[in-house]
């Protein structure tokens, strides 16, 4: 039995140096947007998803996202963009009957691994 603990104790002890020496790291396969934008209208407070456009760009770089109009299921979901890309982004969503939301400068950084997402919240406002 102390063979056993022994060896497994060496094997544990080289594996955690291995991992220390390495220093590698798990990296998942998930999918992570750079850019995850709320909508909402900017008078009622509501969530305005449905029928949003959201347009990410950067110098070398450009990605779109949008929900159809006419499925308010889809308000109270994020418009997400520049999956997997870091960099530095102007951001626009369009939607009939609002004026268009631009933010400029908008980072997204990342790791080994993955972009971390930044925020934002869109205030849609009506067109007179």
């Amino acid at each position: 039995m102390r063979g056993k603990v022994a060896v497994l104790t060496v094997a544990l002890t080289l594996l955690l140096a291995g991992c220390r020496l390495f220093d590698q790291r798990m990296c998942t396969l998930n999918l992570v947007s750079g850019i995850s934008v709320q909508v909402r209208d900017s008078v009622t407070g509501a969530l305005a998803a449905s029928g949003a456009k959201l347009v990410a760009r950067s110098s070398i770089y450009a990605d779109s996202m949008s929900y159809p109009s006419g499925h308010p299921e889809m308000d109270a979901r994020s418009l997400t963009g520049a999956n997997e890309h870091a960099g530095v982004f102007t951001v626009t969503i369009t939607k009939a009957g609002y004026r268009d939301w631009t933010r400029n400068d908008v980072r997204v950084t990342g790791d080994e691994c993955h972009v971390n997402t930044t925020e934002l919240a869109a205030l849609l406002q009506p067109l007179p």
